[in-house]
């Protein structure tokens, strides 16, 4: 499944602050470390706060203040993503995901890893009793070509990819119940921002089957770990260090 299939993989499952900048400096502290060969391939996993995750670009528009006083009004707090691609909303009925593994070229094999990760989703959410399928839908929300969604339904899964000199973390969120919350807060941002979105294309796994958030966590960890070496375990030291000096990088001050 992953560029070294066999082997070591840690899994930190439900070590999300509530801290959204923290939160993400933790996943790019992550892949420093994976990338300096100081931790093993890794799936971070578990269930956040409300968060809204500014990409790059976003933070360019002339109006993104605006767009950050949106998402504050309606009770998510801004952070600076470390992927690309634009806004995206995290709640307590999602699941946040990160894998991060070492990768020698990491650019070269880019479109694979994001094939890879959206395949694993659609896996799990089959055994789950879902029907979904990959692809962009005209008008969701951060649009991208591995999405997934149900079929004949919404998006469901946004995906993004960072890259170091020597690893690659592929990280997104899977909606598994509460799609409305997503549009009460991604439409007045992308609206700032001046980004077409269409709501009717925002969808939740709970459309198609009811499932907790948990049980969707752990089908996509054992298929992202099958016939690995699974360490479940916490941040280390080093890494909560390393997050914390990053923190700063990803706190939004912009306000309107």
């Amino acid at each position: 499944m992953s560029a070294s299939s066999t082997g070591r993989i840690n899994v930190i499952s439900g070590h999300l602050t509530g801290d959204a900048a923290l939160d993400t400096a933790m996943s790019r502290a992550i892949l420093h470390r994976v990338g300096s060969g100081l931790l093993p391939e890794t799936i971070q996993v578990g269930t956040p706060h409300n968060v809204v995750a500014f990409g790059k670009h976003d933070t360019l528009a002339d109006r993104f203040p605006l767009a950050v006083s949106e998402a504050i009004e309606r009770g998510f707090d801004p952070t600076i993503r470390i992927a690309g691609g634009r806004a995206v909303a995290f709640h307590p009925g999602t699941v946040r995901f990160s894998w991060t593994m070492p990768a020698s070229e990491p650019a070269t094999s880019m479109h694979s890893r994001f094939d890879q990760i959206a395949n694993a989703v659609v896996d799990s959410l089959a055994g789950l009793g879902v029907d979904a399928t990959i692809g962009e839908l005209p008008g969701e929300y951060c649009a991208g070509r591995y999405s997934v969604h149900i079929v004949g339904g919404g998006k469901i899964m946004g995906v993004g990819q960072r890259l170091s000199r020597s690893a690659a973390q592929v990280g997104g969120v899977i909606v598994v119940e509460d799609a409305a919350s997503i549009n009460a807060v991604l439409t007045p941002v992308y609206r700032a921002l001046g980004i077409d979105m269409d709501p009717a294309r925002t969808g939740c796994v709970a459309d198609a089957v009811p499932v907790a958030p948990s049980a969707v966590a752990a089908s996509l960890v054992t298929r992202l770990s099958v016939g690995r070496d699974v360490s479940e375990t916490a941040p280390d030291d080093e890494t909560i260090a390393l997050a914390s000096a990053f923190r700063t990088d990803h706190v939004s001050t912009a306000l309107a």
